[in-house]
């Protein structure tokens, strides 16, 4: 597949992953009582609400490191402060997870009749939702795993960390366009996609569907 198809062929996947990614987020923010959310417009499927050029150009870029235009959210009205600010950081991923599943389902059951572009639409969706999933485990910013930091760490090394946040997502950017981890994450990512390939193949297997993969 050359360059400019494979591009055209992701944009869907793209966009599904960063879509889902931050409308979960702006539900399970406005779930614990945050308006800001809605207040803004981001309680919503339209991925154009969601569109961010650059995390946009970088997932396809990098194979997986991007993200969507990150919803803006308040712990002000949470109940739980440390729970719900949580919660909000983790469940987008758990969602892009869910997808890839569905996904690597649909497209190990597709015939080998199907048109190659279709074929490769369905594994890009699911590829960039694991993607996301992976990518949002590192502590750089705008990942979601920052988040998680501010909630696990003691305040005084988090504040220590933020110090440095900015230093840090540049460092990891330009290793990154060096190609020093993209090599590594995008191997983790196609891991993902093989194993739960397999498994998915086989437990259809078992219950007799048609597997064309």
């Amino acid at each position: 597949m050359n360059y400019l198809l494979a591009f055209l062929c992701s944009i869907p996947g793209i966009l599904i992953a960063t879509t889902m990614h931050e409308f979960t987020r702006a539900v399970a923010s406005s779930a614990f009582g945050d308006q800001m959310p809605k207040n803004m417009g981001r309680l919503t499927l339209n991925p154009i609400k969601h569109f961010e050029p650059i995390g946009f150009l970088l997932l396809f870029y990098t194979g997986g490191f991007g993200w969507g235009k990150p919803v803006e959210t308040s712990g002000l009205y949470y109940k739980n402060r440390k729970k719900d600010t949580l919660l909000t950081a983790i469940l987008p991923s758990v969602v892009n997870l869910l997808l890839a599943i569905i996904f690597v389902g649909v497209f190990v059951c597709l015939p080998s009749s199907i048109n190659p572009i279709l074929y490769h639409m369905f594994y890009y969706v699911a590829f960039y939702n694991i993607g996301l999933v992976v990518y949002n485990m590192l502590p750089v910013s705008p990942m979601d795993c920052v988040k998680v930091l501010s909630v696990v760490l003691p305040a005084n090394k988090y504040y220590t960390y933020l110090q440095y946040e900015k230093m840090i997502q540049m460092v990891f950017l330009f290793l990154i366009f060096l190609g020093v981890f993209g090599g590594i994450f995008s191997a983790i990512t196609n891991a993902v996609m093989q194993g739960l390939t397999s498994i998915l193949s086989n437990i259809f297997a078992m219950f007799g569907f048609m597997i064309f993969y």
